[in-house]
C-alpha cells in the first residue's frame, strides 16, 4: 500500500513539475505563452452536494467552442469545456456527522454514528497544447466501531502536437466501502464537494473495476491506469485507440480480486458543429488473482452524439458483445449478449437533469467471478432561491455472474439501489451547509454465496449533516 501510494505521489509531482516546462519553450522570459488562458474572476469550489454544471451560473449563455471530447475515447462527455477559471489551484475541506442504521447487514444492533473530515484539492493547468487536470480527495472516516483513511486521486494530461494528441492519466482510490451512494450522500463527489471540472470525473464511466455490489466495511484498493492517441484525418473526421489497465484489491475478508486489461479503438465523424457518430470496438481481458479463470469480452458498438454547449449532451452507444469463458470453473465456452453506453446532461436555467444507463461485462465486484451488470443513475438538481439549493438521487445495479458457484446452482443475480434527497444552504461563495437522507438496499435472489453480506436483504437509512468550505483559488499564471 506504501509503495502504490509513494509511486502515484512522485508520479504526480513530476507531472506538477513538467508541465509549466512544457508550456514554456518557444516563449521568451517576459511573454506568456499566447495560448495560456487568462484567469477568469473568482470562481468558487462548489457546495457539498452539488453538480458543478449549476454552479457555473444561471445566466443561459453559451460559453466557448462544443466539447471536442471524441465519442470512441476514454474520457467523460460533458456539456463543453469548462466556463469557469482555468489555471488554478483550488483548496476546500468537508466535515460531516452522520446517524446510519444497518450499516453493517442484518443485527448489527443499534443506530451508529459516523464523522466524516475531508480536504478536497484540484488544479487546471490549460494552454493551447496541452491540459493538465488533477483532482484529490483526502482524509478520513471515524466511527466507534471502525475507522478508515479515504484517499482518492484522479489526474488526467493531455498533450495536442499538430493532428497528434496523447492523453495519459490514472485514477486511484483507497476507501472502505462501494464508491456506490458512498458516505450516504450519494457518493464520494458529494461528500467533498463536487470538482470544478464536472461531475463524475475525467474517466467513461466504463472504465474502471465496477463496485455496484455492496459490501460490509472492507478497506480495497481500487487503480486504473490509461493512455490514448488520438489522430485528425480531417476537419470532421478523427481516430483514436485507448488502453487501460484496472485491479481492484480487497485487504483481508476472503472477497475476490481481480484485474482488467482493456483495448479500444474507433473512428468519429462530425456531422455537425453539434452531432458525430463513431464506430467502436472493444477488448476486456478479466483474470482473478484466486482463481483459474479467463473472461474475455469481445464489443462492437455504433454511437451518436448529440451537443449544444452549455444546455445539453445526450450520446449513446450500443452494438453486440460475445463473451468467452476459459478457466478451470467453465472450460471453454461462448455467450452472445449486448453493451450499451447511453447518458443525458440537460441543463435548463435553474433546474440540472444527468442521466445514465451501461450495460456491460464487469470483474464482478469481488462478490462473483466476471458478472453482465446493468446500471442505471439519476440526479436532479434545483436551485430553489440564491442561497438554498435541492437535490435528489437514484441508483439502481443488478449483476448476474457469468459463472454459477457450483454445478448445482443457477446464475446468481444481485441487485442494489440507493436514494438520496439533499438539502443546501450557502452562507457565502465556497461555503455552505448541507443535510442529506440516503436510503440504500441489498438484496440477492439466492441463498448461495460464498463472501460475507451476501445472500441477505439489507436496507441501510442514513442521516447526515455536513459543512463545506472552499478557499480562494490560486492563480496559476
Amino acid at each position: 500500500m506504501l509503495k502504490l501510494i509513494r509511486i502515484h505521489g512522485w508520479a504526480l509531482l513530476a507531472l506538477i513539475s513538467c508541465a509549466p516546462l512544457a508550456q514554456a519553450q518557444g516563449t521568451g522570459p517576459a511573454k506568456p505563452e499566447s495560448g495560456e488562458q487568462p484567469v477568469a474572476p473568482y470562481t468558487p469550489p462548489l457546495p457539498a452536494g452539488s453538480t458543478s454544471l449549476l454552479a457555473l451560473g444561471t445566466s443561459g449563455e453559451v460559453q466557448g467552442p462544443p466539447d471536442d471530447r471524441p465519442l470512441s475515447g476514454v474520457q467523460q462527455q460533458t456539456l463543453g469545456p469548462n466556463s469557469g477559471a482555468s489555471n488554478f489551484l483550488a483548496p476546500s475541506f468537508s466535515a460531516m456527522s452522520q446517524l446510519a442504521t444497518n450499516s453493517f447487514g442484518p443485527g448489527s444492533g443499534g443506530p451508529t454514528d459516523f464523522n466524516y473530515l475531508l480536504g478536497t484539492l484540484d488544479l487546471n493547468r490549460a494552454s493551447d497544447r496541452s491540459e493538465l487536470l488533477v483532482h484529490y480527495t483526502g482524509g478520513g472516516m471515524f466511527s466507534s466501531y471502525f475507522n478508515s483513511a479515504i484517499q482518492d486521486l484522479e489526474f488526467s494530461y493531455n498533450f495536442k502536437w499538430q493532428r497528434w494528441s496523447l492523453l495519459v492519466g490514472d485514477g486511484v482510490s483507497y476507501l472502505s466501502e462501494s464508491p456506490f451512494g458512498f458516505g450516504g450522500v450519494g457518493g464520494l463527489d458529494f461528500l467533498s464537494g463536487n470538482s470544478p471540472f464536472g461531475p463524475g470525473g475525467f474517466l467513461s464511466s466504463i472504465l474502471g473495476p465496477n463496485q455496484t455490489i455492496p459490501t460490509i466495511m472492507v478497506p480495497r484498493v481500487s487503480n486504473t491506469a490509461i493512455s490514448q492517441i488520438e489522430y485528425k484525418l480531417s476537419p470532421r473526421a478523427s481516430w483514436t485507440a485507448s488502453g487501460s489497465y484496472a485491479t481492484l484489491d480487497f485487504l483481508g475478508v476472503g472477497y475476490i480480486n481481480s484485474a482488467e486489461a482493456l483495448f479500444q479503438t474507433g473512428y468519429n465523424y462530425s456531422l455537425n458543429p453539434r452531432s458525430s457518430i463513431a464506430v467502436i470496438y472493444r477488448f476486456d481481458d478479466f483474470r482473478f488473482t484466486q482463481l483459474p479463470q479467463v473472461i474475455e469480452n469481445h464489443v462492437v458498438q455504433l454511437g451518436y452524439e448529440r451537443n449544444v454547449t452549455g444546455r445539453l449532451n445526450w450520446h449513446v452507444a450500443a452494438g453486440p458483445s460475445v463473451v468467452m469463458l476459459r478457466g478451470a470453473l467453465t472450460g471453454y465456452g461462448n455467450q452472445v449478449s449486448w453493451a450499451l453506453d447511453a447518458a443525458l446532461d440537460y441543463k435548463m436555467n435553474r433546474t440540472t437533469i444527468l442521466l445514465s444507463y451501461d450495460h456491460l461485462v464487469t470483474g464482478g465486484g469481488g462478490v462473483l467471478v466476471g458478472a453482465q451488470t446493468g446500471l442505471v443513475q439519476a440526479t436532479i438538481d434545483r436551485k430553489l432561491s440564491p442561497r438554498w439549493q435541492g437535490s435528489a438521487s437514484l441508483g439502481y445495479a443488478t449483476s448476474g455472474s457469468l459463472i454459477p458457484l457450483s454445478a448445482n446452482l443457477a446464475n446468481e443475480r444481485l441487485s442494489s439501489w440507493y436514494a438520496v434527497a439533499r438539502l443546501d444552504h450557502q452562507f457565502r461563495p465556497g461555503t455552505a451547509f448541507f443535510v442529506s437522507y440516503e436510503a440504500q438496499l441489498q438484496a440477492v435472489n439466492t441463498g448461495a454465496c460464498t463472501t460475507p453480506n451476501c445472500g441477505t436483504n439489507t436496507i441501510t437509512h442514513e442521516i447526515s449533516v455536513g459543512f463545506n468550505f472552499g478557499l480562494r483559488p490560486i492563480s496559476m499564471r
